[in-house]
């Protein structure tokens, strides 16, 4: 069982017919003795059933089987990580939404979440920047997006962070114009079951921000020709608000989740984190360098205020002083401010 790539080797500690035990938790395992009858006994299933005849395995991967079954393709997952594929389908405005931008699943199977997917025969199309704009348009035009959510970011990334036991801790404001999409992972244009390390470490039903897959699929610069530009401001993308830095982080404090999951190893990914610190460091310079607004506009209120009260024979010499002050802390904020292209 070992050998098998969607078996979570690296934090297994016990299992038996039903069950897997980790170190993150636990979770109902679903291995079946594949057969034709097995096919066409499964209960519980939606979606228009095909009648299976014959079927081969393709390939396994860390989602699960993959066969050919005649005039489909299909997915069995051992370990199942919940229902993020099918209710993609079977919710009918959600399908009508998508159902044109990604290659959905025809029928499946639930038990503790979506353990067979029966997917088109054909090759999904490639992730591009329109593919993935259209897709988030379609969300974004049926109102399946979510207003700005940094405390429930903040929180699944601790989790993460407490969990790896990683020396690495970034919590980050966001954009009041950054939105949350539902959580949709991708293999080309098809959707396919959230990663087992995510679902473990958390398993609640957060939608993440729209930006994040941008920067995960690298299509974000060219993705932003087809969105509208609220969703690009910015503010949305800056360091200072979160944007490609901390999505960036999120996205390889995910990666490393997979790879202890799976016991392999991510060097690119060790090599990221172990320079958040330093960059974590200028962003700390960053926001010193901001100090002097607030003396600024205190300053200069207090000014104005003991020049009403007399106290202050010439109060041009404070609006001066302070004016400077607070250009040149907004000068120094804004130069010492790392590009987010730079983090692409």
């Amino acid at each position: 069982m070992e050998e098998r790539p969607w078996w979570p080797k690296g934090i297994l500690q016990s299992h038996d017919a039903s069950t897997i035990s980790t170190t993150w938790g636990t979770k109902n395992l679903h291995n079946p003795d594949v057969t034709i009858e097995w096919w066409n006994s499964l209960d519980n299933t939606w979606g228009d059933w095909p009648e299976i005849t014959n079927y081969e395995l393709i390939e396994e991967d860390r989602s699960g089987m993959w066969f050919d079954i005649g005039q489909f393709r299909a997915l069995v997952i051992p370990i199942p990580t919940g229902k993020h594929v099918s209710r993609l389908v079977r919710n009918p405005q959600l399908k009508a939404r998508l159902n044109t931008q990604l290659q959905l699943p025809i029928a499946g199977c639930d038990k503790d979440g979506d353990h067979v997917l029966i997917y088109p025969k054909e090759n999904p199309k490639k992730v591009t920047a329109k593919s993935l704009a259209e897709l988030h348009k379609s969300l974004i035009d049926g109102n399946w997006t979510t207003p700005n959510d940094e405390h429930g970011w903040n929180a699944r990334l601790k989790k993460v962070e407490d969990t790896l036991k990683t020396s690495t801790l970034w919590r980050a404001p966001h954009s009041y114009l950054t939105i949350g999409i539902p959580r949709i992972e991708l293999n080309g244009m098809r959707p396919i079951p959230i990663p087992l390390s995510e679902a473990l470490i958390w398993p609640e039903h957060t939608n993440l921000p729209m930006i994040r897959q941008a920067i995960k699929h690298n299509v974000l610069l060219k993705w932003r020709e087809y969105i509208p530009s609220k969703h690009w401001d910015e503010s949305v993308l800056r360091v200072a608000t979160g944007g490609v830095a901390h999505m960036k982080y999120d996205l390889n404090l995910l990666a490393k989740a997979e790879s202890v999951a799976f016991g392999y190893d991510v060097p690119e990914v060790d090599e990221y984190l172990a320079g958040v610190d330093r960059f974590q460091t200028k962003l700390g310079n960053m926001r010193l360098m901001k100090m002097g607004i607030p003396l600024a506009i205190f300053g200069l209120i207090g000014s104005f205020w003991l020049s009403r009260a007399g106290e202050f024979a010439n109060p041009n010499i404070g609006y001066i002083t302070f004016g400077i002050i607070g250009l040149i802390s907004a000068s120094l904020y804004s130069v010492s401010e790392p590009d987010w292209r730079d983090q692409l």
